[in-house]
């Protein structure tokens, strides 16, 4: 990790990786902003709230998003889950972000070594939910997430958790969500 000295202390600039899994996916969480943590009833759920696997409606759901992103690359997103009324939910998805082969330049030679390089991120996860009454449901989300550039890779095992709890205002849901906590 890389770190900026200002005026004698440490900031935080450079230190955090895996920025991709900040890349929104769903149509309908994007339209809103992003304030989707309440209302999650999709196999997106899966990104944006473990706790909202719990309804999804029928047994199960699948999701699929595709997008040219900046800087010619590419996001993928894919989410499917299973539920059971009895037994909670469980979900699988994988987010990549990749762009094509670049050309390695240096300093003392500007116009390309003649050699190519790439990056790419991943992150797999797995996700159970259970509502543990009619009113209160809990998640949690396990993901591996992985880097690489050039000849460079890093990864990691990280954590999603949240709670959902649907008060007696039909028009209040409150949900909590902590995303990618890990190393």
């Amino acid at each position: 990790a890389f770190c900026t000295v200002v005026q004698g202390g440490l900031t935080k600039s450079g230190t955090t990786a895996a920025q991709f899994l900040k890349i929104q996916v769903g149509a309908r969480a994007i339209g809103m902003g992003g304030a989707y943590v309440a209302m999650v009833n999709d196999a997106t759920a899966i990104y944006w709230h473990p706790a909202g696997l719990t309804r999804v409606d029928g047994h199960g759901a699948v999701s699929f998003a595709h997008a040219n992103w900046l800087a010619d690359t590419q996001l993928n997103f894919v989410a499917a889950t299973i539920s059971n009324a009895s037994l909670g939910s469980l979900a699988l998805s994988f987010v990549s972000l990749s762009m094509p082969d670049m050309e390695v330049r240096t300093e003392f030679e500007p116009e390309g070594t003649g050699e190519l390089f790439s990056a790419g991120d991943l992150a797999l996860g797995l996700s159970y939910a259970r509502a543990i009454t009619d009113r209160f449901s809990t998640g949690i989300t396990a993901k591996y997430i992985r880097q690489q550039i050039w000849h460079m890779t890093a990864s990691a095992i990280a954590f999603d958790l949240g709670i959902l709890f649907r008060t007696d205002f039909d028009w209040l849901t409150l949900g909590m969500s902590i995303s990618n906590f890990g190393p």
